[in-house]
């Protein structure tokens, strides 16, 4: 299959003009896609890019599901992702790699885009377990393309020598989840079952002997992205991932939206719901947010809870908000929110977002993480003091330290 991608892209000599029909040609690809599924399309869909803001729409502009197969796969993201670079992805040998990795999702990628065996041993498993009924129907073809495009624009939008990351770019995109295949999950040659790991080793294993000199960061940014980094590209690669998440969930399902956080990140809705939990002793003796003078102590756990029960209520998708990887990220959100809103502490002055505090009582001392807001920001504060409880009556002070203990947005 590879070969024959090869021998179609780049021809060595001329020939005489053949004509084959679609009929003949077909007997090359079908023989190595044993998942192949014949379906029609009723509009012929455009050899170009699909906008970001729509990957699952005709040429018509008519809507279609994100699972529809595409028949011709290959040709159709040749056009799409390889012609236009092509030059460029000859000037760093990366050619055959990425030509490997399309053959691989050509064959392969009409399995679901979430992991279906060995769900426990996957990083990715708890994170989308609310919404994996829906990714399931979400193809990995289908995915892989969406982030490919997504992760186009936000290079184009990131680095002014652009260019030369579109090769890096597009096979990191059509790499991160090649782990997913359940043939290579099944195969035992991969001790791990983590998708990111398996996707890493793969793309390494179809580079093996033409490396280019950024191969190596692609396997840490795949590797990686499920878990936390400071990487930009990996970063790049994590915020591609999430808008096609959100994409397609939206595109297939009714309940809920996709919109910008800005739009559904309501400030006071959002305390009116951390409010009932203030003073209140949990089980185990623990506690999420408690008040003292004039201001309310936030563990930073709380906020993110309080975020995601908002997106809940609000019904947008949020993929930041499913994965924990992601939680930091959405609590520095929050308290951005919170402080164009001019409820945030005092204590907590730009870029930071909360700080350590040494809690003082008759009993106790403890030093904690803690991201104050003001009292006033949540109403009537003698009956958030009524509420009180427990130990928490009893505290005397809640001092700042001094010594480094601030933490900034990056």
């Amino acid at each position: 299959m590879l070969r024959f991608l090869r021998s179609i892209l780049s021809p060595s000599v001329d020939h005489e003009e053949i004509k084959v029909g679609i009929a003949e040609l077909s007997a090359l690809w079908l023989k190595y896609n044993s998942n192949f599924t014949s379906q029609t399309i009723e509009v012929e869909v455009e050899n170009k890019p699909v906008p970001e803001t729509e990957p699952f729409r005709t040429a018509t502009g008519q809507q279609r599901s994100p699972t529809s197969e595409r028949r011709f796969f290959s040709q159709e993201i040749l056009s799409e992702f390889f012609e236009p670079y092509r030059s460029v992805f000859e000037s760093q040998e990366a050619v055959d790699g990425f030509l490997g990795i399309l053959e691989l999702l050509d064959r392969h990628g009409s399995c679901p885009s979430v992991v279906t065996t060995l769900l426990g041993r996957d990083s990715e498993t708890d994170e989308i377990y609310s919404v994996r009924e829906i990714l399931e129907k979400v193809s990995l073809r289908e995915h892989s393309s969406n982030v490919a495009r997504i992760l186009l624009k936000l290079i184009k939008e990131t680095y002014r020598d652009y260019e030369n990351l579109i090769p890096k770019a597009l096979v990191t995109a059509f790499g991160h989840d090649l782990g997913k295949i359940p043939t290579l999950r099944e195969s035992g040659l991969y001790t791990k079952a983590d998708h990111p790991v398996i996707s890493a080793q793969k793309v390494g294993e179809i580079f093996s002997g033409k490396e280019p000199l950024w191969l190596r960061s692609v396997l840490d940014s795949i590797r990686d992205h499920h878990r936390s980094s400071k990487d930009q590209f990996t970063l790049l690669l994590k915020e591609a991932d999430s808008r096609a998440r959100e994409t397609e969930i939206a595109a297939l399902s009714r309940e809920v939206r996709v919109v910008r956080w800005e739009e559904w990140f309501d400030s006071r809705r959002f305390l009116e719901i951390l409010r009932p939990e203030i003073n209140v002793i949990q089980t185990g003796r623990k506690w999420r947010a408690f008040s003292f003078g004039s201001t309310i102590y936030c563990q930073p756990d709380f906020l993110y809870e309080g975020a995601k029960r908002l997106a809940v209520e609000k019904k947008v998708v949020d993929m930041r908000l499913l994965r924990v990887s992601e939680k930091e990220g959405v609590i520095k959100k929050v308290v951005e929110s919170l402080r164009q809103a001019g409820a945030l502490g005092h204590e907590i002055g730009e870029p930071f977002w909360g700080r350590i505090y040494e809690i003082h009582s008759e009993r106790f001392k403890k030093r904690m993480f803690l991201i104050p807001i003001r009292i006033e920001a949540f109403g009537i504060p003698h009956e958030i003091e009524k509420a009180k409880e427990g130990y928490l009556e009893i505290i005397r002070s809640v001092i700042p330290v001094k010594s480094n203990s601030r933490r900034k947005i990056d």
